[in-house]
C-alpha cells in the first residue's frame, strides 16, 4: 500500500491574500543579484534564496514566492545609477517633454517621484515643474540626486509619508515611478498612498518590464530579486480598481527589453480610459495570461534556453576560445547562477561603472573590470549579460567587432550575433 502523499504546499498571493498562488518557475538558489562582493567578501558565505514565482489565478499576479527585505536590496551601496546609460537618459527626456505637454496642469501642486535613483529623469521633470520631488531610499544614490540641487526625501514610499507630502506640499498633481512599481511587496499599500497623494484630477504613471513581453521574448532573467511582480494589465487594473483607482492608458516601450507605461487617476477622475487599455487587454487574453498552461509552458522553454546556452559555451570552450562578460547587470547574476556559468567559461566580466571594478559576481564570483581591460586585449566572444543593452554596446564596440569579436546573447535562445 501506497504512503498518502504529503499535502501540497500553499502560497498566499500578497495582492488578494488568496491561497490561489501557484509555483510555476524555480530559478533554484540565487544570491543578491546587484551584491557584488568585494576580495574580503570572497571568505564570507552570500545571502542567498529560493527564486520562485507563481501565478495566482484569482487576481492574475505573478509574483515572487520568497521576496527578499526591502533593506537588504536598497541601502547605502546601492550598485545601479541610471544616469549611465545614454538610452535611458535619452528616454527620460523623451519622457518629460510629453509630461510637460500633456500632464501637467497646475505649476502649484508638486510632481512627485519614486524611486527616483540619482535624478536622471527628476531633473528633467523640473525644467517643468517648481516643485518636483524625489523618493530615494538608497542613500548613496540619493546623495548623487541631492549634488544636481534636487529635492530628495530618503525613505520609502507609504500612506504615512504620502500624507505627510500632501499637508507639507498640497496634493500632487503626477506621481511617477519608472522601474520602481514592481520592486515594491506591499502595492495595496502603494495603491492606497496613491489615492491619499494625488490630486483631483492628479496622474500616476509607472513603467515596468512587461509580463507579455517576458513571456514571448524568454527574458527569464527579468525575473531576480528586486521584481517582486510581473506586470499584466489585467492585474494591475484589478489591483488599482480595488483602491479607487483606474487605469486610462497604456503605452508598450521597448526600454528594459520590453517595459509597459502605464497611466492612471482616481476612478471619478475626467480623463476617459482610453482604446489602448481595452485593446492590451484583449491581446494578454489572448495569450493566456490567465491559464497556468502558459506558465508551465513558460518555464519548459526557460529549460531548453538555459540548455543551448551551456552547450554554446562549452562548445566555445572546447574550442580554445576566449570568451567575457560584458555589463555586471542584475539580469547577468541571474543568468550565471540559473546556468552555472562561472570563471572557468567566462575569463572576467566588464563594466563601465567604477563602483563595480575590482568586485566578482554574485555567486559565481567572476572578476568585474574596467571597459579599458577589454579594449586592451580583446576576447573572441563578448557575452552580453544584460542583453536589453546589445545594441547599444554593439555600437560602442565597433573596433572589436571589427578586429573580429563577436557577441553572445541568450535570448530567446544562445546564439552568436
Amino acid at each position: 500500500m501506497n504512503a498518502p502523499k504529503p499535502p501540497a504546499t500553499t502560497f498566499s498571493c500578497r495582492i488578494c491574500g488568496g491561497s490561489s498562488l501557484h509555483p510555476f518557475l524555480d530559478l533554484g538558489k540565487m544570491p543578491i543579484a546587484n551584491a557584488f562582493l568585494s576580495c574580503a567578501q570572497l571568505s564570507h558565505p552570500e545571502y542567498t534564496f529560493q527564486l520562485q514565482a507563481g501565478f495566482c489565478d484569482s487576481c492574475h499576479m505573478v509574483q515572487l514566492l520568497e521576496a527578499v527585505d526591502p533593506d537588504i536590496l536598497f541601502h547605502d551601496h546601492y550598485a545601479y545609477f541610471s544616469s549611465i546609460s545614454r538610452v535611458m537618459d535619452d528616454h527620460f527626456g523623451r519622457l518629460a517633454s510629453s509630461i510637460g505637454a500633456e500632464i501637467l496642469y497646475d505649476e502649484r501642486l508638486p510632481v512627485v517621484e519614486i524611486g527616483a535613483n540619482d535624478g536622471i529623469l527628476l531633473q528633467k521633470l523640473a525644467a517643468y515643474s517648481p516643485r518636483a520631488i524625489g523618493i530615494e531610499p538608497s542613500a548613496n544614490v540619493a546623495a548623487v540626486a541631492r549634488e544636481k540641487g534636487l529635492h530628495i526625501v530618503s525613505e520609502f514610499f507609504d500612506t504615512e509619508l504620502a500624507a505627510s507630502l500632501r499637508a507639507e506640499h498640497c496634493p500632487a498633481q503626477l506621481v511617477i515611478g519608472a522601474n520602481v512599481l514592481c520592486h515594491i511587496p506591499d502595492l495595496n499599500g502603494v495603491a492606497r498612498a496613491l489615492e491619499t497623494l494625488l490630486d483631483a484630477e492628479g496622474v500616476f504613471i509607472f513603467e515596468d518590464p512587461y509580463l507579455l513581453e517576458i513571456m514571448t521574448q524568454l527574458a527569464y532573467d527579468q525575473i531576480y530579486d528586486e521584481h517582486v511582480y510581473y506586470f499584466s494589465v489585467t492585474s494591475l487594473c484589478r489591483l488599482f480598481e480595488k483602491h479607487g483607482l483606474r487605469i486610462f492608458r497604456v503605452e508598450p516601450i521597448p526600454v528594459h527589453g520590453g517595459s509597459m507605461r502605464v497611466y492612471g487617476c482616481r476612478s471619478a477622475c475626467s480623463r476617459a480610459t482610453e482604446p489602448s487599455v481595452t485593446a492590451q487587454l484583449a491581446a494578454e487574453s489572448e495569450y493566456g495570461l490567465a491559464l497556468l498552461q502558459t506558465y508551465s509552458a513558460f518555464a519548459e522553454r526557460v529549460q531548453q534556453s538555459r540548455t543551448s546556452l551551456r552547450e554554446l559555451l562549452q562548445r566555445l570552450q572546447v574550442d580554445g576560445a576566449r570568451v567575457v562578460g560584458y555589463a555586471a547587470s542584475s539580469k547577468g547574476t541571474v543568468i550565471l547562477n540559473y546556468c552555472g556559468i562561472g570563471s572557468d567559461m567566462l575569463e572576467y566580466v566588464c563594466d563601465n561603472t567604477p563602483s563595480k571594478h575590482g568586485l566578482f559576481t554574485p555567486g559565481t564570483r567572476i572578476p568585474i573590470v574596467p571597459i579599458d581591460r577589454f579594449a586592451a586585449d580583446y576576447p573572441d566572444y563578448a557575452f552580453v549579460l544584460a542583453w536589453n543593452h546589445l545594441n547599444e554596446i554593439a555600437s560602442k564596440e565597433q573596433t572589436f567587432r571589427e578586429q573580429g569579436g563577436r557577441f553572445i546573447t541568450h535570448i530567446p535562445t544562445a546564439r552568436i550575433v
